[in-house]
């Protein structure tokens, strides 16, 4: 369904295939990674609130491991929507490591000086969800609907507090595009193992050479969040805002220059 999903690391600036502009009206976007985007779309469509959705797998240029586990992922997400009524169309590779390169991974010791070692995941889930938006204005699929969750058995990931996920949803909402996570304040595991047929945390999914870098030795988070909102304040929101708007207005991007324009020197 998805294609060539095992070059999905080695994938060049851009991708966007498989699209077919068969999207009807009323149409959203699903983000495809681990389990709990899919069971928020299965929240969504046991709601009524779906009739029909476009998979779309976003990389980053970090992924490793089980990447043969996203094309199984949608065909998972066609099995659990079809008793429910919900068409589910080709599922949509896209992604653009030169945004995530300029504005995530190049700058990191600026990055880092300025707002401490929370910033790398934090600018990466923005851009997964940022990168979706030039497919969604193609597709008129301006319904994005994501698995982000404030809450994980008590642990703490830093890119799902809530400054980061209202920063996600603002950034979309001011280019016409709705971020709906159904499972924001869901901590129920046996509810999300309902909603997915058994699938586990952590399983079928790919890794990320970076994840847990915010993390002390043993596990733990110290956070101040003072410093995350105003890395996200001064940098990443307007800086994604630049990029979305060159995007929406049909011109070339220079990433390293809208870091610089933004950046606080």
């Amino acid at each position: 369904m998805v294609g060539n999903m095992h070059e999905l690391s080695h994938l060049p600036d851009w991708v966007s295939g498989l699209y077919r502009g068969d999207m009807r009206e009323g149409g959203v976007m699903v983000e495809i990674a681990g389990r709990d985007s899919v069971a928020a779309a299965v929240v969504l469509a046991e709601r009524g609130e779906l009739r029909q959705v476009l998979p779309t797998v976003a990389c980053t240029g970090t992924e490793y491991g089980d990447v043969e586990a996203l094309p199984a992922n949608v065909e998972r997400l066609q099995r659990l929507m079809k008793p429910l009524g919900v068409e589910v169309l080709e599922a949509v590779v896209l992604g653009s490591p030169s945004w995530w390169r300029a504005t995530v991974g190049r700058v990191n010791a600026v990055l880092s000086r300025l707002y401490g070692p929370w910033h790398i995941c934090i600018g990466c889930h923005m851009y997964l969800h940022a990168v979706r938006a030039p497919l969604a204005w193609e597709a008129g699929a301006l319904r994005l609907v994501s698995g982000e969750r404030l809450y994980h058995k008590g642990r703490v990931k830093i890119n799902q507090i809530q400054p980061a996920v209202e920063a996600y949803r603002e950034v979309l909402a001011s280019f016409g595009i709705s971020m709906e996570m159904p499972l924001l304040e869901l901590d129920d595991e046996k509810a999300i193992l309902s909603l997915t047929g058994g699938w586990k945390e952590g399983e079928a999914q790919p890794g990320c050479v970076l994840s847990g870098n915010y993390r002390e030795l043993d596990g733990s988070v110290s956070c101040d969040e003072s410093w995350v909102r105003a890395y996200l304040d001064d940098y990443l929101v307007p800086v994604t805002k630049r990029i979305l708007t060159s995007l929406r207005d049909g011109g070339g991007v220079d990433y390293d220059a809208a870091v610089r324009e933004v950046l606080p020197s």
